[in-house]
């Protein structure tokens, strides 16, 4: 356990020093990244590869962020964003207060597209004077203006880009709740808007005269949807962030300033590179961060952190990340632009969570750190502009945004299944839950110890060899073995007359040699699960009963080999039920296999973890995390049953669909 106390003593250093302000995060998180691989066991050359490999890591990322920039510079430079403001406070006329809405709802929808602080100053430059202007008190004007940024933030697309790519899922699943999120942020708005109009009494008397040149240009109606054009490029066609960014750039130049568009969006391009420079420096840390916690070294470190699994429960993922959001604050160890990127890369890392559930726990919080924290770039200035105190701000927001997070995270806990097609929360699961250290049927009864049943697959020459394996395995000291046809695999161990059952298969081949026949053994727990199988074959002129009976014979003989070879797990088999020994890893008993349908099914021990859970045998697979299971890849797909790791699925059985979420595995 010590690895892991190292680890978390690295943590809450570099958090201290973030939160002081004594270390930006820009150097917290490499530092921590290697720190953390070394306290783990990383070996240098590892250690060099971490830095190398995560600094490329989030790659795709960076790229939409600077061509996010590009788009952004090309918006504000040429006018556009400009010109949708202005017609919205026209709009408006002389009512302060639709004329405060308008202009959030034009702010909310540039800031779908637009990023970073540059595009903060741009457009704050235009809105919060005229806000000002007609009669919005400052301090309404400087908060409704961040909630209507938090607000269109939501579906960004760098943000999404970013979840996407760090925490693997895909855009179609999080969606739903993206647009239920930000209904829950708009009524919030709407809600602090009419409170405090209603309470006003101060109103501000100035503005600031914008640039002549500005005033004076022309933008054509029709390029006023370069801000909105990559949101539809990217939701609707599915393209890619960075191609739908740089065709709407190149859209607006085009359509705004054609004959000096190739001077716009060179002079977009750098300007919009240096407007995100240090998010890219960001961006690269939170890249080794991820990669250090994805060696073998720190996976390990992390199974003695079992206290995770407590996310399961939905009143404390409410708490966490609702009522406790504030502790986004001040760059606090839920923010994930500040200590809160080493909370989430290490909870997704020890799998506490289905990823898509974190990205919502993320997007949760995050509505409370884009409006509230007095650390936010963006909050400073538009403090600075308005002239208000920024903990002003911060007082009058941080009610609604918290409960925001608050309603946005009992909205995860009883919609998951229908918005992310997964069940992630325990009082969801039904009662027979793989929760629960050891579940019920998970070992023989104390009256089916030490007790073989036997049986066959029905072929002739199977039946006539289980007298035969019968009378041998009797041989076994302390054993009783009996015949008796059963599926194992049909029940859990619960009622079961046996700790232990043997199957014999046959096969015959014809040769010119003669006929060649296979005897199997297959030896499986009382739950259906294979523990090993032994075949011999000879092949005879005429095969006897006799002659397959003798093979049948060799085939204990191996058997019993084996349990003299593995005392541990035979005499668990025998007393319990379950072929297990000390130092096994957890294990949820179950297998995932492609049929000649196409289908990827289950095959689950009846009564293991996976079994409580509610999986079940010949189950379809759908969807595992959350993703359709072909997104993996069959092999990847196959080898998470055996990674011991909680995953969900979404099951087909018998027309219906079924919610898993698999709970604690069995470990000896």
């Amino acid at each position: 356990m010590i690895a892991p106390l190292l680890i978390l003593i690295v943590f809450l250093v570099f958090a201290a020093l973030m939160y002081t302000r004594k270390v930006p995060a820009l150097l917290a998180l490499p530092a921590m990244a290697v720190l953390m691989a070394l306290v783990t066991g990383v070996p240098i050359t590892g250690v060099g590869t971490i830095v190398v490999t995560g600094a490329a890591a989030l790659v795709k990322v960076y790229v939409a962020v600077i061509f996010g920039a590009l788009l952004a510079r090309v918006t504000l430079d040429t006018g556009i964003a400009r010109a949708i403001v202005n017609f919205a406070a026209e709009f408006g006329g002389e009512q302060p207060l639709a004329v405060a809405l308008a202009l959030s709802a034009v702010v909310a929808l540039l800031f779908v597209s637009l990023s970073g602080l540059g595009a903060i100053i741009m457009v704050g430059s235009i809105v919060l004077p005229i806000m000002m202007t007609i009669g919005v008190p400052r301090k309404i004007t400087a908060t409704m203006f961040l909630m209507a940024f938090a607000l269109g933030f939501i579906f960004n697309i760098v943000n999404w880009t970013f979840y996407t790519k760090f925490f693997g899922v895909n855009q179609q699943q999080m969606y739903s709740y993206a647009i239920d999120l930000a209904a829950i942020d708009l009524i919030a708005l709407l809600v602090y808007a009419f409170v405090s109009f209603r309470n006003a009494r101060g109103y501000a008397t100035w503005a600031v005269r914008a640039k002549k040149e500005l005033q004076d240009r022309h933008v054509p109606a029709y390029a006023l949807i370069a801000p909105i054009l990559p949101i539809v490029l990217y939701f609707a066609f599915h393209m890619d962030p960075v191609v739908a960014f740089a065709i709407s750039a190149i859209y607006g130049a085009l359509t705004t300033r054609p004959s000096h568009a190739v001077q716009t969006l060179t002079a977009a391009a750098i300007r919009g590179v240096e407007d995100v420079a240090p998010a890219i420096v960001l961006f690269i840390g939170i890249g080794m961060l991820y990669t250090a916690t994805q060696t073998p070294e720190f996976v390990a470190a992390l199974r003695g952190l079992g206290a995770m699994q407590i996310l399961h429960n939905p009143f404390v993922y409410v708490v966490i990340f609702g009522i406790l959001s504030p502790l986004t604050l001040y760059r606090g160890p839920l923010n994930p632009v500040g200590v809160g990127i080493a909370v989430f890369t290490i909870l997704l890392s020890g799998h506490a969570l289905p990823p898509v559930i974190l990205v919502a726990a993320v997007m949760a919080v995050v509505q409370v750190q884009n409006v509230c924290d007095p650390t936010n770039t963006a909050n400073v200035w538009v403090a600075n502009f308005t002239g208000v105190q920024i903990v002003e701000i911060t007082k009058r927001t941080l009610p609604y945004q918290v409960a925001v997070a608050i309603v946005a995270c009992i909205v995860v806990v009883t919609a998951s299944p229908r918005l992310f097609g997964v069940h992630p929360f325990t009082a969801m699961i039904p009662a027979a839950s793989a929760q629960e250290p050891t579940t019920p049927g998970m070992f023989a009864g104390p009256s089916a110890a030490s007790r073989i049943a036997v049986g066959s697959d029905g072929s002739s020459d199977a039946q006539a060899s289980v007298p035969a394996v019968v009378e041998a395995l009797r041989s076994a000291p302390g054993t009783q073995v009996f015949a008796q046809q059963d599926n194992p695999n049909g029940s859990d161990c619960s009622a079961k007359r046996y700790a232990a059952y043997v199957n014999v298969t046959s096969t015959r081949f014809t040769l010119i040699e003669g006929t060649d026949v296979d005897i199997g053994v297959q030896l499986f727990d009382c739950g259906g699960w294979e523990v090993t199988e032994w075949h011999d074959h000879a092949i005879f002129a005429q095969p006897s009963a006799a002659d397959a009976a003798q093979l049948a014979r060799q085939g204990v003989d191996r058997l019993l080999g084996w349990a003299q070879s593995n005392p541990q797990r035979w005499s668990n088999l025998q007393q319990r039920g379950l072929a297990f020994a000390p130092g096994d890893p957890p294990s949820y008993y179950y297998a995932l296999y492609k049929t000649v349908d196409g289908n990827m099914r289950a095959y689950v021990r009846a009564g293991g973890p996976a079994y409580a859970a509610g999986m079940r045998t010949d189950d379809i697979v759908d969807k595992l995390d959350g993703l359709d299971w072909w997104m993996y890849g069959t092999y990847q797909t196959q080898a998470r049953a055996y990674d011991g790791k909680p995953h969900s699925f979404q099951l087909e059985r018998a027309g219906s669909t079924i919610a898993v979420q698999l709970g604690a595995p069995f470990a000896s």
